[in-house]
């Protein structure tokens, strides 16, 4: 794996342990709701998912249009389009398509809501997707990003330093990390009217968000197996993992990461 396109790459090559803790980390909750609702997903509407992962949340949405409206899901790993596809057996208004490359199989005007859940942060260029996803959207259509900020992020009980270069180390898997506050500006430049930003922060005091400090404990050896200056050794690493699991065992973790709710429309 090539570490200069490893933040794309690590989503087409993804381990088992990691897809296991994908499984948990992206299957649907009822408190995800209040993640999509500014996209104001209503029955009989066409929807694309772009970047639907093992599918969980294009399934949800399925609910909200109903048989009357369409969701189609693309990635760019080819066992997440399988899984999804299985979940979906019986659904004829889902389907599920694996892309290689920045272009969608859909034509101009196809949908009426897009859709986007934590991908922007990885794709190569910001431009050529986003004037992608402006082309497949219909006229009055409404595109929904919703994605993370890593200067963020906050993990207790490390503090604000160890946060910082922990989450560095690990930025080999992001190419823009900071994509939540710069959401807006890149839609007004796509010619999106009415961009709405919200934020919406939580609080994980149980350790659910564990796996995704796991995650980046991979990306980080990753770095330091191409012998990239990740600012962290590998066993800082591993003290600092150690202490967040034990810090869920003692009652004192917390981990927060805002999610940036971006909305525009297209005249």
């Amino acid at each position: 794996m090539d570490i200069d396109t490893y933040y794309t790459d690590h989503w087409k090559h993804i381990e088992e342990e990691r897809i296991a803790r994908y499984e948990r980390m992206f299957e649907w909750r009822d408190g995800q709701a209040a993640l999509l609702a500014p996209a104001a997903i209503e029955a009989g509407h066409r929807v694309l998912d772009f970047g639907s992962g093992p599918g969980f949340m294009a399934l949800a949405i399925a609910d909200i249009v109903g048989e009357s409206g369409r969701v189609h899901g693309v990635d760019i790993n080819a066992r997440f389009v399988a899984d999804a596809t299985r979940r979906a057996e019986g659904r004829a208004h889902v389907s599920f398509h694996h892309v290689t490359g920045a272009g969608l199989p859909l034509p101009d005007a196809a949908v009426d809501r897009v859709v986007c859940k934590n991908v922007l942060e990885y794709v190569p260029d910001l431009d050529t997707t986003l004037a992608e996803l402006r082309r497949v959207l219909a006229p009055e259509g409404r595109i929904h990003i919703m994605d993370s900020d890593w200067g963020f992020v906050v993990v207790e009980p490390w503090g604000k330093e160890n946060v910082d270069r922990y989450f560095a180390a690990a930025s080999v898997a992001f190419r823009e990390p900071h994509i939540g506050r710069k959401a807006q500006g890149l839609l007004a430049k796509h010619g999106f009217d009415d961009i709405e930003v919200r934020i919406q922060a939580f609080a994980d005091t149980q350790g659910r968000s564990l796996p995704v400090i796991r995650n980046m404990r991979t990306y980080i050896d990753a770095a330091l197996e191409a012998g990239g200056e990740t600012g962290l050794s590998s066993d800082e690493a591993d003290a600092l993992l150690a202490q967040a699991e034990r810090a869920v065992a003692e009652g004192t973790f917390l981990f927060s990461l805002p999610q940036f709710l971006v909305t525009g429309t297209k005249p």
